[in-house]
């Protein structure tokens, strides 16, 4: 079977869900299948590609809309969609094609190229982007232009799970979302993100270079937040938070990330004079193990109605590295019940930094119960998201597509 895999970013590119495009390409690829991937990067990181890492047979796009603002994101959307779409065109013998929820024209141009070439498509959602352009007010208020967005991109969908062969989503709240709007339950299965345990795990500070690298204090109480530094984020949170707990000298807030806000973080962070705080660029895949091993506690932070339109995956990261976990998200999301139903952390409701500092407070007081929740969820990840059983699902489902289009 010859997979063709189009998706919105993969090594060197650092993003959350890059690590599960190469577990999954690894897998298939293990299994016997033949990849061949089509994915745009960020002209940043094309000095850093090494075509002799990479595990399949990369097509790799560039485009000339690199600001940051939102027209340029729409822009840069557009055009690396049309670009995937006439690469992979020019590709043949493909069995199966794999597209993806981002960018969002992906899904529709991905379904166009599979009726063309006669192939299933499978679609994997990681993301509703008209639910977050509504309930993480990446737009502000709602007026006519912002549901002039939220129709577009709510069409875009539509096209996407309607005109793709089978769907892959992250959560039992996905695929409710899409069997409430007619789809058929069995053209839907749910495989959560996952992590590969033996990756990313606990490092004991001593052992860890990154504390002398980065200047941590290794006696300190620690607080981290390593990811997206988006809208939907709301990282502003935990630097009020900061801000409330300065008299706490033992106390320090660690953030590792990057994106839209990084600048206005920085900025927010540097007006505030915070010695309590310190902010540092993502750092490359292969140290997750190390990144989620600073803290004692772990930070998921999501805007009210994030669980609308994503799952952190970071949420595995930080469980197996055996950090306590605070989720500052929706408390009736499915991340919320894990939390609570492993005894992984603390669940708080989402944009309040009064919340969030009494969670950590109460943590920081009692480093027993902290403790005992850290190992909880090393053990709650390695049952429950494990990289072999969530990947072996997905390459089940081509090699079921597959051969059911054989058949026809």
């Amino acid at each position: 079977m010859k997979v063709l895999m189009m998706r919105p970013s993969y090594r060197p590119e650092l993003s959350g869900g890059t690590h599960l495009a190469i577990d999954l390409v690894e897998d298939f690829i293990e299994a016997g299948h033949e990849v061949e991937l089509v994915t745009p990067i960020s002209s940043k990181y094309l000095d850093l590609v090494n075509n002799n890492e990479d595990e399949c047979k990369i097509h790799r796009i560039t485009s000339k809309f690199n600001k940051k603002d939102v027209f340029s994101r729409i822009l840069r959307y557009v055009d690396v969609s049309l670009q995937m779409y006439k690469v992979g065109n020019t590709i043949k013998d493909a069995d199966i094609i794999m597209t993806h929820s981002m960018p969002p024209l992906l899904g529709p141009l991905g379904a166009m190229l599979g009726k063309r070439k006669k192939i299933p498509v499978l679609y994997w959602e990681q993301d509703i982007v008209s639910e977050s352009l509504i309930s993480t007010g990446i737009f502000g208020r709602i007026g006519i232009k912002q549901q002039l967005m939220y129709n577009v991109a709510r069409s875009i969908e539509k096209c996407s799970e309607r005109n793709s062969t089978h769907i892959v989503t992250i959560s039992q709240q996905f695929k409710k979302m899409h069997t409430d709007r007619g789809i058929h339950p069995e053209k839907v299965d749910v495989v959560y993100n996952w992590i590969d345990i033996n990756q990313v795990y606990h490092v004991d500070r001593n052992d860890n270079p990154l504390f002398d690298e980065l200047r941590i204090p290794r006696d300190k109480f620690i607080v981290t937040y390593c990811g997206n530094l988006g809208v939907p984020q709301n990282v502003e949170i935990m630097i009020e938070v900061a801000e409330k707990l300065q008299d706490k000298k033992d106390i320090l807030f660690v953030i590792l990330g990057g994106g839209s806000r990084e600048e206005k973080i920085k900025k927010l962070a540097m007006e505030k004079n915070l010695r309590n705080l310190m902010l540092f660029p993502l750092q490359p895949l292969d140290r997750s193990h190390l990144v989620y091993s600073i803290g004692d506690i772990g930070l998921v932070i999501g805007r009210k109605g994030t669980s609308k339109n994503g799952f952190p995956s970071k949420t595995w990261s930080i469980m197996a590295a055996e950090q306590t976990i605070i989720a500052c998200f929706d408390t009736e999301s499915e991340l919320s019940r894990f939390i609570l139903y492993g005894k992984c952390g603390l669940a708080i409701k989402p944009d309040s930094p009064e919340d969030l500092k009494n969670a950590i407070l109460e943590l920081y007081f009692d480093r027993d119960k902290m403790r005992m929740m850290g190992k909880s969820a090393r053990v709650y990840v390695e049952k429950n998201f494990s990289r072999k059983s969530a990947t072996l699902k997905i390459i089940s489902l081509f090699e079921s597509l597959v051969s059911k289009n054989c058949c026809k």
